[in-house]
C-alpha cells in the first residue's frame, strides 16, 4: 500500500471516473481539486476508465499529494471502477471515515461540500446523503419531500429533504466508512442489489439505486436544503443550462487553477 493509500484511514475519500466528455470533467476536477487542497484529510481517487486522449492528457497536468490515479487499460465503467478500487485498496486497516462518490460533471461551493462531510458524519441514522440539485434540465431529483429539520449526534440541526421511496441522485452522495464496513462489506455497489433495469448496464448505470436498495431497510437517505449542486449535463451528453451565476463560479474555478488549465479554455462552450 502507498503512502497515500495509508492516510485514507479515518479521512474524507473522493471517488470519480472518468471516460469522456472533457469539458464537464475539467471542470469537475478543477473545482474539486481546489477544494480539497484547502481541507485537511481529504483525498481525491480519480479513476481514468480509459479515457478519451483529450481527458488523459488533461489528468497528466494533476500534480497533488492528495490525488490517486488509476489508469485502466479497458473501460470498466463507474460502478466497477470504483467497486475494484475499494475491494484492492480499502479495507479496515485504512478505512476512511467518510466516502464520496462524484459524477464527473456536477459543480458545487466548498462551504456546500463541507456542509455534507459534516452532516454525513453526524446523522448516525443516515446513509446516503446528498447536495440538493440546481433545478435545471439536468436535476437528477426526483420523489422529493419538503425539508425537515433532524438533529446530529452533535445536537447540531441539518434541514434534510428525505425521499419517498427513492435514492437519493447519484452526481455527489456519500456515506460513512463504518457503513461501507459493516453494511455493504466493502462493496459500494453491490451487483445484487441493482434494479433489473440496469443488469444490462451495471457497469455505468444504477449506482444511487443499488447503494439504497442495499440500505433502505437499515438507513433513511436525504438531500441537503439550502446547498446546490449543478448538474451539467443530461443524459445524451449535452451540457445545457448553465446560468449567469454558474458562469461566474466557473471563471472562479478557472482563475484559482492557472496550472492545471490548457490552452483551449473549455469556456467557448458555455
Amino acid at each position: 500500500m502507498n503512502d497515500i493509500k495509508k492516510k485514507f484511514k479515518d479521512s474524507t475519500v473522493i471517488f470519480t471516473v472518468v471516460h469522456y466528455e472533457f469539458e464537464c470533467v475539467r471542470l469537475t476536477l478543477l473545482n474539486i481539486l481546489s477544494i480539497i487542497e484547502t481541507m485537511e484529510n481529504t483525498y481525491l481517487v480519480i479513476i481514468n476508465s480509459k479515457s478519451s486522449e483529450k481527458i488523459a492528457l488533461f489528468l497528466n497536468q494533476i500534480k497533488s499529494d492528495k490525488v490517486d490515479m488509476v489508469n485502466l487499460p479497458i473501460n470498466f465503467g463507474y460502478n466497477h471502477g470504483i467497486n475494484y478500487y475499494i475491494r484492492d485498496f480499502i479495507s479496515d486497516e485504512n478505512l476512511p471515515q467518510c466516502i464520496i462518490s462524484l459524477g464527473a460533471d456536477i459543480l458545487f461551493s466548498q462551504n456546500d461540500f463541507e456542509t455534507l462531510v459534516d452532516a454525513i458524519m453526524n446523522l448516525e441514522k443516515y446513509g446516503t446523503i446528498s447536495l440538493s440539485y440546481e433545478k435545471n434540465k439536468c436535476n437528477p431529483e426526483r420523489n422529493v419531500l419538503k425539508a425537515k429539520e433532524v438533529i446530529g449526534k452533535n445536537g447540531k440541526k441539518y434541514s434534510i429533504r428525505h425521499t419517498f421511496s427513492c435514492p437519493v441522485a447519484g452526481g455527489i452522495m456519500g456515506i460513512r466508512g463504518e457503513i461501507l464496513r459493516n453494511d455493504l462489506n466493502y462493496k459500494l455497489f453491490h451487483p445484487k442489489y441493482f434494479p433489473k433495469r440496469y443488469l444490462d448496464v451495471s457497469p455505468v448505470g444504477g449506482a444511487d439505486s443499488a447503494l439504497y436498495n442495499a440500505l433502505k431497510r437499515t438507513y433513511k437517505v436525504g438531500y441537503i436544503a439550502d446547498t446546490k449542486a449543478l448538474h451539467m449535463k443530461s443524459r445524451d451528453g449535452k451540457i445545457i443550462d448553465i446560468s449567469e451565476g454558474w458562469r461566474h463560479f466557473i471563471q472562479g474555478i478557472l482563475s484559482k487553477s492557472p496550472n492545471l488549465i490548457a490552452e483551449n479554455s473549455v469556456m467557448k462552450d458555455f
